[in-house]
């Protein structure tokens, strides 16, 4: 009995669930990047203090000039700073509000050309996006392993990710650094009124 019952219902089932699976769109390459680093990044977001000193000190680890561009540069048990611990928290919000903002990328791209350009007046340099990004990945790879979900999948993701985010700051970084830099040359004038003109 129990035979031709599962026999009548795999055969009503199985086609509908065929039919069913259809309808259902496939996940882009770019969709599935943006939800593995979504994902990933709400199980770092669950200690995303500990995760802010982490980044840094790694940063700090791989460059240790790096530190000289931070206020809190002299503080004594940097890894223990209530200076540090305020700027790497508020970095890695930023960093988790750029993560949500995969959902629009058209509204994500001026807020990043907009940090980027920011950090031209703490002295940023182009040559400063790949430790952060090595520093990035670090971290991620300590905060993800031991949920068993930093797999190479997902480190392609950031990685492609971050490449992104690079392309759009750096070049707003080293526009406004240019900005900035006295200009003594003859062509000044003519520059000014043609900025002043594209406003």
């Amino acid at each position: 009995a129990w035979t031709k019952t599962w026999t009548v219902v795999h055969s009503v089932m199985e086609p509908a669930l065929i039919e069913a699976a259809k309808d259902v769109p496939a996940e882009s390459p770019a969709d599935r990047m943006k939800r593995l680093v979504q994902e990933s990044w709400a199980l770092v977001e669950k200690d995303l203090d500990a995760h802010g000193i982490k980044f840094f000190m790694r940063i700090f680890t791989i460059a240790p000039g790096a530190l000289q561009l931070f206020s809190f540069k002299d503080v004594k048990d940097l890894e223990k700073s209530p200076e540090l611990a305020a700027h790497a928290g508020t970095v890695m919000r930023t960093v988790g509000q750029a993560v949500a903002g995969l959902s629009d990328v058209q509204s994500l791209i001026p807020v990043l050309q907009s940090l980027g350009g920011a950090h031209a007046k703490y002295g940023v340099q182009p040559e400063h996006f790949p430790i952060v990004g090595e520093a990035l990945l670090w971290t991620l790879e300590q905060g993800l392993t031991p949920y068993g979900v930093w797999t190479s999948e997902v480190k392609t993701a950031w990685v492609k990710t971050w490449a992104t985010v690079v392309s759009v700051m750096v070049p707003a970084l080293t526009s406004e650094a240019n900005r900035d830099t006295p200009d003594d040359s003859s062509d000044r004038p003519m520059r000014l009124v043609q900025e002043s003109w594209a406003l």
